[in-house]
């Protein structure tokens, strides 16, 4: 019967014979893990077994299966929950190692569920599974096996009733990894980073708006000689009153508020400098042992279930204890990552025409028989054109994959941001043809790049995926140990990129060598051109030297 849970993993329950897809995957393993100072997470699992039944009934949940997420529901209460997509290609094991990491891909609602007509409370979670399910079928292409499971979470928080009406989010939200590509010389990259941010965990993962990096998780760099600026100015929460119909968009059930319109006296637990939210009492002076919490709940995963993974948490306190006593963690997801084999290679000799030449990148490997090339003019674009440039790219990549080629890509900025004036965002599934990105903006010092004449109006200077937000300084190394601060790494763009190989790099124009080539394709009026190689081209990343090199094949 499919009100009946076919499995129970502790605190997990499974309902139907299917797969329980990435997420389910993660978080069985997790209850399975004596975590120290973190909460075992309720959670609910509908299979794929439903998902079948949906499309059988022509899109629709009905029957036993309206039945079991009733009964989910009656044991849930009346309390926020998050109903979240779990689907077969999302990170999961295989037998052979790792299928594709596709982080971020698919919807995902947290829902109020405090409708005091419970008949209500079902229909918008209802609503919530056959929104996942419509857009991830939408999506897929004829004869592809994958599927979608659904998981059920009560999202650990807070309330706070504030000028923006009632709320409901967790204290901190956080994505950490264990392993930090990027590392500084003084740090060690196997002790991790993590991103945090005072409310919901959209801030981690978006990257629409500056959150605080740990780096590394076991030895941060000091708050005061980041010289960290304003601080978090935003945050997201889930807006209490949207407790009825559901149009389909993931973010229509919360806000994003300027940090001021929080509790002050709970914000100032954490740190705030001009009243703007640093959070330096978590990661400088372990208020509330949340940074030696962290510390120890990364170690455990790390020796109980993998060496690379990624975990999504969130962090309370209880604010009615006098004392506050001790914060307490939930993972609320856990991604298995690859650990990619880094073997040596001599670099060929650039004795031949090397169209790209730069010092700063992760991946590695060496990719043969590019034959294309797509650049985003950095003198053309501007944020303007952005939803033309990204269906463009769309468009290439989908060509790409027809024909079963790969090719590199070069764009102004942050590829994947939600901020305009950063760069440009699409979704990884939009450029995961290409076999090498890289940006292009400003170099690793803070100087500008000369990507425009003085006398032009176009163009322009973006962030980047390795500068992030350089905030004052006065010399490089200052500046080097700022770029990690406000870091990127975490969002699930970037996630995917390291998790499936993709060599991605910064390029220093002053600093590296780049063809002209590139900037001399196509109409000069159209910031996107599609290049082909005269005899195509190999790309060459080593991620220990951070050496990366595109050279011509032989003809």
């Amino acid at each position: 019967m499919a009100t009946e849970p076919s499995d129970n993993y502790g605190k997990v329950k499974v309902f139907g014979g299917g797969a329980v897809g990435g997420k389910g995957e993660g978080l069985i393993k997790i209850n399975e893990c004596p975590l120290p100072r973190a909460y075992k997470l309720d959670t609910w699992i509908l299979t794929t077994d439903f998902y079948d039944r949906f499309l059988e009934r022509g899109g629709r949940v009905a029957g036993e299966d309206l039945g079991a997420v009733a009964g989910i529901l009656e044991e849930i209460g009346e309390t926020p929950l998050g109903v979240r997509s779990s689907a077969t290609n999302e990170a999961v094991t295989t037998e052979d190692g790792f299928g594709p990491i596709h982080a971020g891909e698919n919807t995902t609602f947290m829902l109020p569920n405090n409708h005091p007509d419970v008949s209500i409370r079902l229909a918008q979670t209802v609503q919530a599974i056959q929104h996942i399910y419509k857009d991830f079928a939408g999506r897929q292409v004829e004869h592809n096996q994958d599927k979608m499971a659904v998981v059920i979470n009560p999202v650990p928080g807070i309330f706070d009733d504030t000028l923006a009406g009632p709320l409901y989010y967790p204290y901190i939200s956080g994505v950490a990894n264990s392993f930090f590509p990027h590392a500084l010389k003084s740090q060690k990259p196997e002790d991790g980073f993590a991103r945090i941010a005072f409310g919901h965990g959209y801030a981690t993962v978006l990257d629409d708006f500056p959150v605080i990096s740990m780096v590394t998780i076991k030895d941060p760099i000091p708050v005061d000689m980041l010289r960290i600026g304003t601080g978090q100015q935003f945050f997201y929460a889930l807006d209490m009153t949207r407790n009825r119909d559901l149009r389909g968009d993931e973010l229509e059930t919360m806000k994003r508020l300027h940090v001021r319109f929080a509790n002050y006296h709970k914000i100032k637990l954490l740190g705030i400098h001009n009243n703007l939210i640093t959070i330096e009492e978590l990661v400088q002076n372990n208020h509330f042992a949340f940074k030696t919490g962290l510390e120890e709940i990364m170690e455990t995963i790390s020796s109980r279930i993998s060496s690379r993974f990624q975990i999504e948490f969130v962090f309370n306190i209880n604010f009615e204890s006098r004392d506050k006593e001790d914060g307490f963690f939930h993972v609320v997801q856990l991604t298995q990552l690859p650990c990619p084999k880094v073997e040596a290679f001599d670099f060929p000799e650039i004795d031949k025409h090397a169209w790209l030449s730069i010092g700063n990148c992760q991946g590695h490997g060496a990719k043969t028989g590019i034959k294309h090339a797509v650049v985003v003019s950095p003198q053309t674009y501007t944020k303007e054109v952005h939803e033309t440039v990204r269906r463009r790219l769309a468009e290439i990549n989908q060509e790409m994959r027809q024909k079963g080629a790969y090719y590199i890509l070069i764009v102004p900025g942050r590829l994947g941001s939600k901020n305009r004036d950063w760069g440009i965002f699409v979704e990884y599934k939009e450029v995961d043809r290409a076999a090498a990105i890289f940006e292009y903006g400003v170099d690793i010092a803070g100087r500008p790049e000369p990507v425009r004449g003085e006398d032009e109006e176009k163009g322009g200077i973006y962030g980047s995926h390795f500068l992030y937000m350089i905030q004052g300084g006065h010399d490089e190394e200052q500046r080097r140990l700022q770029t990690r601060m406000f870091g990127t790494q975490g969002t699930h763009f970037l996630t995917n990129l390291m998790s499936n190989n993709v060599i991605y790099g910064f390029i220093a124009p002053s600093e590296d060598r780049v063809s002209p080539w590139f900037f001399k394709g196509g109409d000069t009026d159209d910031p996107v051109s599609l290049l082909e190689f005269p005899a195509g081209a190999t790309v060459y990343a080593d991620s220990a030297s951070q050496r990366c090199v595109v050279v011509a094949e032989e003809a």
